[in-house]
């Protein structure tokens, strides 16, 4: 299918010598043409004279080929001839057809053909004319056609002719008005045209799937539209559901379909039966394309296609759907295309076409457009029912109807989307209930949801794969959160409400905060509750008189409460049938007597006044959440519920005993104690092999680590606090799936590490807080590895990527974990408050080593080398560090040209920044490659930035190719415990870009754009010999420092090869090398490519002004 900016008439013209072929050949084949659908042109009608009418030749010029069928007295019509000249001078698509003449002579314009063609040019005496028509002939019998043979009939012949227009790119699909206008159409049709993928041969199925009011009945009949006449043979059945209720329906489907895809177009089906063989015996003949709209169970399909493996190849079936599951039930090629919500300004669009016409929107209207637009989530049938609805109404009653939708949706929507609902089982429908009613929203994950609703009796594990493949339900990407439309929510409720319209407590569910309270303070409930959730909007807690009125409420399953005070004496009844019991803060000290909840899974119970709320009739608990619950002491026998899973005890601040039985926990995988301050003992042995999250941070009185009696593979990252890691047991190497290891505090003291510690082969991150004491000269059981020093060596941790040490004052240690425990792809390196002294020259064969941070290490005094990977480096608040020693190794490390002399520079009076019509979206600019920061002022500025000058930006000059350039900034920074944002802008010719952004706490900053990433950065950027080029940087606040002045920018230097010197007439100003400055020199110059560089004079030096970028106006 071509596209075209001008769309034309006719799909085909026919040029023809009528006497010849006009009552045969050429009216069968303009039948054949215009039955498929192909618009063409046939001069029957018009009137014939000696010259050929402009009517005509416009005729030509509108249609997108010509089938020239050449004849053996076509060159005897100049008539004809014109034609045929006008079609190849158009140089559009030509079709030739030679019908009972030898191409040959044609093209060579001799025997039979080439007499006529004589006999008419001793006729003419346009001797221009005459050459005109034999170039045009020759030409057009050149193209490859059709030769008509009498081994070939003419009615193959016309087959053949329109099953290879219709293959064809040229033609073009009528346009329906109606398709263009519709909103964010194309897109979808795109993301569907690449799913059907035409130019393949093999058979493939596509379902447009989603919610009803979608859009993918639209979607389908713009994609039929777009694409039907690549096909010979194709139908679009609609209706399918509606239609199957009855035999006789499913009849007429039948002869539906058979009369797009046959030639017989009064085809009657007497059974279903027959239907169905006839359909399977020209689908195994033809390349079909066929779309079956609004399909919601497998018989109708079967009913219709008959068997899968009957398709010719190259065939397209589309089926609309809302069931994602009757795309795998056939052995094709299947792809489905989820439809998509409107985004917000596609729904925009759609709303205003039909809620105003006019596409005036009155200003007072605009907040409740926002609210209708913000209420119908995307979906196109809302945005239409609604903008109909609402057209022509005065802004009090777009007011009232808005209000009024919240609680009684609009008939036409609800109509579209409770088809869905009615179609599942009484399973389906309860587990679709209780999302709607009660979990949509609730932060839970999906397997924890599935165990609850298991829990209720009900089978949630096929339930919610139906709901989903249904587009009730929609997951994330990892299948762990579960959603749905907010208009499906809606309809859930609704559905609900009309249980008992007036009487709240007879209704299944209940989650509107009000009625829910009613129900409770009134005493109103009844057995059929089966959920409740009763959250105050407001902030404040809210007194509830809560005692017995749960007796009334025996089948309630679900219940959360949140922001409730209770205070009238102790709670007499919870139900026993709870499968998830959810109330923050639990006002009583005591369970109700009577409460032996044996189907309670999930017990969520926050910060509640309950000294041991654990009661030995919790056997199906799996889910625990007792954090910030100040009463707890002490974590009794839990052998009575094996089945937890996670255990949630994060900041109980009095917990200070945690029972052994806790760590025979098989199914346990989540152990959450942060923050449990005064929690001394743990379990003596842990053999919880499902345990997958054991979090102990801020748990500094441990007093021992537990044994691990098996290797245990789940846990990957472990915080062990300062009094626990004095004396590690042997064992703690069984925890060999350790992928983070966090050890110590920085006054724990001197942490012992076990041999074992070797067997934590896929350790990738290292973080030691204090002095910690590596075993050395230990047997360790496995093959030694390259170290940081390139020598073998069976202390390596082979995976290690990232090593952090904070507080250590043994140098020793640091020497042997830098040079003994680190691998050579080590990519980051963190040292701070240590007494680190040299960072060693093994460090530079870490080739993949990337980050170098060393803060506040007074002793430290050196970096030998660094490996050319090196791409931040942050060294601070190290005095015995120079900081030009550091320095020298930048040039090496990053590749820069060394020995440019120094350069004053140009200065242009032309301000560069405020064109900013090129400047990039800030998140098309990347950092810079390279990014160090020392601690230091203006004068440590290296002497290799061989352009320096004082205040926040400068300016030099490149040639035609774009070169690497080097800043250095220094900053005037009084407190340098707050960051600031700080932003370097470069300007090219007037054209900008962002050239770092980074968070600054340092008096040095460094960065390098290599040439390739300058290059990148100005990609649709063309430089000319002399490219004049500015640096600004500027500084803002951040969120935490907004009270505090910036510091402000002293100095810049950049390194770059320039081309300032040769265009300043051979100069040579020089810079003063004692404190690396300038000369303070700046030129007036006359205009030269946009900037000033003409006649040089040296002006006065004085103290640069700070400049600020003008922002680009919006």
């Amino acid at each position: 299918m071509a596209s075209s900016h001008q769309p034309k008439d006719f799909d085909v013209f026919l040029s023809f010598r009528g006497e010849d072929t006009r009552r045969g050949f050429v009216s069968h084949l303009y039948k054949a043409l215009d039955q498929h659908g192909i618009r063409t042109f046939i001069d029957d009608n018009l009137h014939r004279g000696e010259n050929i009418s402009e009517e005509l030749l416009q005729t030509i010029e509108n249609s997108s080929a010509s089938i020239v069928v050449f004849s053996k007295n076509y060159a005897s019509s100049s008539w004809c001839l014109d034609e045929l000249a006008k079609i190849i001078e158009c140089t559009q698509k030509v079709l030739p057809v030679f019908y009972q003449v030898d191409p040959s002579e044609v093209r060579k314009l001799k025997g039979d053909f080439g007499e006529v063609l004589t006999k008419l040019e001793k006729r003419i005496k346009d001797k221009t004319k005459v050459q005109r028509w034999r170039e045009a002939l020759t030409n057009a019998a050149n193209i490859s056609g059709w030769d008509y043979k009498d081994s070939c009939t003419e009615s193959e012949l016309v087959e053949k002719i329109v099953e290879d227009i219709l293959n064809s790119e040229f033609i073009q699909i009528p346009s329906n008005d109606a398709t263009v206008q519709l909103v964010g159409i194309n897109s979808r049709v795109e993301a569907v045209a690449k799913l059907i993928d035409i130019e393949s041969n093999d058979v493939r199925m596509v379902g447009i799937t989603g919610l009803g009011g979608i859009g993918k009945t639209t979607i389908a009949k713009a994609i039929y539209d777009s694409f039907s006449n690549h096909f010979k043979a194709k139908s679009f059945v609609e209706n399918v559901r509606e239609w199957s209720k009855t035999e006789q329906g499913k009849i007429h489907l039948q002869e539906a379909l058979l009369k797009g895809i046959s030639e017989d177009k009064n085809l009657r089906v007497s059974t279903i039966n027959e239907g169905t063989t006839r359909i399977n015996r020209i689908l195994r003949l033809k390349r079909v394309l066929i779309i079956l709209d609004d399909v919601d169970n497998a018989d109708q399909i079967d009913t219709l296609l008959g068997q899968w493996e009957g398709f010719a190849f190259g065939s397209r079936i589309i089926l609309t759907t809302r069931d994602k599951s009757l795309l795998v039930q056939n052995g094709l090629s299947t792809y489905d295309y989820g439809v998509k919500e409107l985004d917000e300004d596609e729904a925009i669009e759609l709303f205003r076409k039909h809620a105003f016409p006019s596409n005036q929107v009155p200003e007072d209207y605009l907040e409740l457009e926002k609210q209708a637009i913000s209420y119908a989530k995307g979906l196109p049938l809302a945005l239409k029912v609604m903008g109909r609805d609402l057209c022509g109404k005065t802004i009090h009653e777009w007011d009232d109807a808005l209000d009024c939708y919240k609680t009684n949706p609009h008939e036409d929507i609800q109509n579209i989307l409770k088809r869905s609902y009615e179609g599942l089982t009484a399973n389906e429908q309860n587990i679709f209930l209780d999302i709607a009613c009660f979990f949509k929203g609730y932060n839970m994950n999906y397997n924890m949801i599935k165990d609850v609703l298991k829990a209720c009796g009900l089978n949630p594990e096929y339930g919610i794969r139906r709901l989903i493949n249904k587009c009730l339900l929609t997951t994330d990407q990892d299948n762990y959160n579960l959603s749905m439309h907010d208009l499906l929510q809606q309809m859930g409720m609704d559905i609900v409400r009309q249980e008992a319209p007036q009487k709240p407590g007879e209704r299944s569910r209940l989650w509107c905060y009000e009625e829910a309270l009613d129900v409770l303070t009134e005493d109103m409930g009844s057995n059929k509750i089966q959920s409740m959730i009763l959250w105050p909007p407001k902030s404040q807690p809210v007194e509830v008189h809560i005692k017995e009125q749960f007796c009334k409420m025996k089948n309630l399953r679900l219940l959360l409460i949140r922001n409730v005070r209770c205070c009238n004496g102790p709670l007499e009844y919870l139900p026993n049938g709870l499968s998830l019991l959810d109330w923050r803060e639990y006002p009583f000290s005591s369970w109700p007597p009577n409460f032996f909840p044996k189907k309670l899974v999930a017990l969520n119970m926050p910060s509640i006044l309950l000294k041991e709320p654990l009661r030995q009739n919790f056997v199906s608990v799996t889910c625990v959440d007792f954090s910030e619950c100040s009463l707890i002491t002490k974590i009794p026998d839990l052998s009575i519920i094996p089945n937890v899973t996670d255990l949630k005890l994060s900041y109980c601040r009095n917990l200070v005993e945690i029972d052994d039985s806790v760590g025979r926990l098989d199914k346990l995988k989540v152990w959450d104690l942060c923050g449990c301050e005064k929690l001394e003992t743990l379990p003596n042995c842990l053999t919880m092999k499902s345990l997958t999250y054991f979090n102990l941070k801020e748990c500094e009185r441990i007093k021992k680590f537990p044994n691990i009696l098996h290797e245990m593979e789940g846990v990957k990252d472990l915080y062990l606090p300062g009094n626990c890691t004095n004396e590690l047991p042997p064992s703690f190497g069984n925890l060999i799936g350790l992928k983070g290891l966090t050890v110590g505090s920085p006054d724990s003291g001197e942490a012992h590490l076990p041999d074992s510690i070797y067997n934590l082969q896929h350790i990738e991150m290292l973080e030691f807080f204090g002095d910690v004491i590596f075993p050395k000269n230990v047997e360790i059981d496995r093959q030694p590895m390259c170290n940081s020093l390139g020598c073998s060596c069976k202390y390596v941790f082979p995976r290690l990527k990232r090593l952090h040490l904070y507080c250590f004052n043994i140098c020793s240690e640091i020497e042997f974990i830098l040079n003994y425990c680190c691998p050579l792809t080590l990519e980051e390196l963190e040292i701070q408050y240590s007494k680190v002294v040299t960072l060693p020259e093994s460090m530079s064969r870490c080739q993949r080593l990337h980050t170098l941070i060393i803060r506040d290490c007074n002793e430290f005094q050196e970096i030998q080398r660094l490996p050319h990977s090196i791409r931040r480096v942050d060294v601070a608040y190290c005095p015995s560090l120079d900081s030009q020693s550091f320095f020298q190794l930048v040039p090496e490390i990053i590749g820069l040209p060394p020995n440019l002399p120094p350069c004053s520079g140009v200065t242009s009076h032309m301000l560069m920044f405020p064109h900013s019509s090129t400047m990039l979206p800030i998140w098309q600019n990347p950092r810079c490659e390279y990014s160090f920061e020392v601690t230091g002022d203006e004068n440590d500025i290296p002497n290799w930035f061989n352009h320096q000058r004082d205040g926040n930006s400068i300016s030099f000059s490149i040639g035609p190719e774009f070169p690497t350039i080097a800043l250095c900034v220094a900053f005037g920074i009084q407190d340098s415990s707050l960051p600031f944002d700080y932003h370097a802008f470069i300007s090219i010719n007037g054209s900008e870009r962002k050239f770092e952004k980074d968070r600054i706490t340092r008096h040095l900053s460094f960065c390098c754009r290599p040439q390739s990433s300058l290059q990148q950065l100005f990609r649709d950027f063309q430089l000319n010999d002399r490219n004049h080029v500015e640096i600004l940087c500027e500084i803002f606040p951040h969120s935490l420092s907004k009270e505090i002045a910036p510091p402000i920018v002293t100095r810049i230097g950049v390194h770059v090869e320039c081309n300032c010197l040769s265009l300043q007439s051979g100069l040579g100003l020089p810079m003063d090398t004692e404190n690396g400055s300038d000369l303070g020199l700046e030129f007036d110059s006359s205009n030269v490519d946009g900037f000033d560089l003409g006649s040089s004079s040296v002006a006065q030096s004085v103290t640069p002004q700070v400049k600020k970028r003008k922002r680009p106006e919006k």
